[in-house]
């Protein structure tokens, strides 16, 4: 029996595979640094003949003799060296002067700002008949002279009392009253009582009055002074926490309230409504003056800043009808100089220093709290009208007079150590005055004042009556304006055209320096590593199975192909034969 033929498929034998990690990683491809300088040569190439600066299209230009190019680019580093130059000095103006005080070009109301606080003194440290009665060796006797500034022997002198009550205290027993001393008030086209008008106030002139001072809840942070304790306020006013910086603001609920504010406004020009004064200056009852006359001193200010009559205050004689003209004069500063530095702009603004012992921050609040500290530092203890910056400062006794004098001689030394702290304010409200003085005539003094009850002699009025007005002269000012001499945007504009006047810089030209300096550089390496890569994995060794055919010739294919192949067609059934 012939036994048919089957065709005989060739056996196949797999390859053993290699081997591979689970999770294989590609492989990190490094441009040398070869490729590195080749690409960074082709692109400074291409950026020299594209950018828009000036003389690298000549420098790099290979074409160009060698000597051409040595003169552009010793051209252009001598270009560049004086533009720098320049740009350093544009940055000094704009860095360490930022400030520059203008004319603000907006009018100011006299009537929208405060009338000056206006401070009187009498020269008359004591009234005769409140003194005569002191032994010599009381301590009330040794608080006197000093007062007086007259010298005494301080081993016989009883020591005086180093509480600032008592001191206050005695001093207004034995100084003339406000109500006294200030006979007549006429505000604004107005007649008040003088009473309620001014205050009393220890000063470094003894006992003073003042009007249109910040309310003491305003004006001082911690204890308020004696003399300061029963302030009133005439009837209708409200008074406001004003402030050169904020102005007059009703906050809570009075802001709505239509009444008269406190510190009073200025109402006008001329000396109709201005402020008239009638003063008495009792020249019977002197004991001692702190000056080498008999009459005032008055002094204008801010009303929330302290008095400095001793120094700054004006002599009103009496006899005389004494016109003061104000000229004000105010600081204002723009916000956003805020942010500049202290040392740069030199002024402070409101909460950017805290006092301890007045509210408000104004450089002679702020030197008269530097001087207080400097006289505890050098002899312990305070003058009477010093500031109290803690509750346990002492009062100099008489002993301390020549230690308190020294410091006080030398007061410019002693401010100026002060002014570094002590910067003047950003915002900030002066009065200056000239003065104008005349004999009072007594048939014109009794008819300007025709109903009152004095009753006074032609005699008593040369000798003991002083007449004063004060008033602003124009109804509007120019305040000074502190703005930005350089800012930001100028010294940018500054920079860009020098930048572009030397070398033909723009903002562009940095794109151009990023681009060709960054960017370009990095995408080509990219390429290169991506094609790289491409490279290797077509010329990466497969894997495939061996297959051996009968006669020995031998066929690769793939191992996804074999499978293939076998699944299609399977291996025909084997026929077995009985050999029986």
């Amino acid at each position: 029996m012939r036994v048919p033929r089957t065709r005989q498929r060739p056996t196949v034998f797999l390859g053993q595979p290699q081997k591979r990690s689970p999770n294989p990683r590609p492989r990190a491809f490094s441009i040398s640094l070869t490729t590195w300088r080749r690409i960074l040569s082709r692109n400074t190439d291409e950026f020299c003949r594209n950018t828009t600066i000036h003389g690298l299209k000549y420098i790099n230009n290979s074409k160009l003799r060698s000597s051409d190019r040595l003169f552009f680019g010793i051209a252009l580093l001598a270009v560049v060296s004086f533009a720098v130059y320049l740009i350093q000095d544009a940055f000094d103006k704009w860095n360490t002067t930022p400030v520059i005080v203008g004319i603000d070009p907006e009018l100011t109301s006299i009537t929208n700002e405060p009338f000056p606080a206006v401070t009187i003194c009498n020269l008359n440290q004591a009234l005769v008949e409140r003194v005569v009665h002191l032994s010599n060796d009381s301590s009330e006797y040794a608080m006197l002279q000093m007062l007086c500034r007259r010298r005494m022997d301080v081993v016989k002198t009883a020591p005086s009392s180093a509480n600032s009550s008592n001191w206050e205290e005695f001093i207004m027993n034995i100084s003339q009253t406000c109500q006294s001393m200030v006979i007549g008030c006429r505000f604004g086209g107005d007649d008040y009582e003088c009473a309620r008008l001014f205050n009393p106030i220890v000063t470094d002139e003894g006992l003073c009055c003042v009007f249109n001072m910040l309310q003491p809840r305003f004006m001082y942070r911690k204890s308020v002074p004696l003399s300061h304790r029963n302030v009133s306020l005439p009837p209708g006013f409200l008074s406001v926490n004003w402030h050169a910086e904020l102005g007059y603001k009703r906050r809570g609920p009075l802001e709505g309230v239509d009444l008269p504010l406190y510190p009073r406004r200025g109402q006008g020009t001329g000396e109709s409504l201005g402020l008239s004064l009638t003063l008495d200056v009792r020249a019977d009852a002197y004991y001692c003056s702190s000056s080498s006359s008999i009459g005032f001193k008055i002094a204008l200010h801010s009303p929330n800043e302290s008095p400095n009559v001793r120094e700054i205050g004006v002599l009103l004689a009496p006899g005389m009808e004494t016109k003061l003209r104000i000229d004000p004069a105010k600081i204002l500063t723009e916000k956003h100089l805020r942010w500049v530095d202290q040392k740069y702009r030199r002024c402070l603004f409101r909460n950017e220093l805290k006092l301890h012992w007045f509210a408000h921050y104004t450089q002679r609040n702020c030197v008269a709290e530097c001087l207080s500290r400097l006289l505890m530092l050098h002899c312990g203890c305070v003058a009477f009208y010093m500031p109290r910056l803690k509750r346990n400062d002492t009062i100099c006794p008489v002993g301390k007079r020549s230690c308190v004098e020294l410091v006080r001689l030398r007061t410019i030394e002693a401010v100026e150590s002060c002014l570094e702290e002590c910067l003047p304010s950003c915002f900030d409200l002066s009065f200056s005055i000239t003065a104008y003085s005349t004999k009072i005539a007594f048939g014109g003094f009794n008819q300007i004042h025709p109903n009152t009850h004095w009753n006074f002699s032609e005699k008593y009025v040369e000798r003991n009556v002083a007449v004063v007005n004060m008033y602003f002269k124009d109804p509007t000012f120019r305040a000074s304006k502190q703005t930005e001499f350089i800012g930001f945007s100028d010294f940018l504009s500054c920079v860009g055209g020098l930048m572009g006047l030397f070398l033909g810089f723009s903002f562009l030209s940095i794109a151009e320096c990023i681009y060709f300096a960054l960017i370009r550089p990095c995408r080509t390496c990219s390429e290169l590593r991506q094609l790289r890569q491409d490279q290797e994995e077509k010329e990466k060794p497969h894997i495939i199975p061996r297959i051996m055919p009968p006669q020995g010739n031998i066929k690769y294919i793939s191992a996804a192909n074999w499978f293939q192949a076998e699944m299609a067609h399977p291996q025909p059934q084997r026929l077995h034969f009985n050999p029986a």
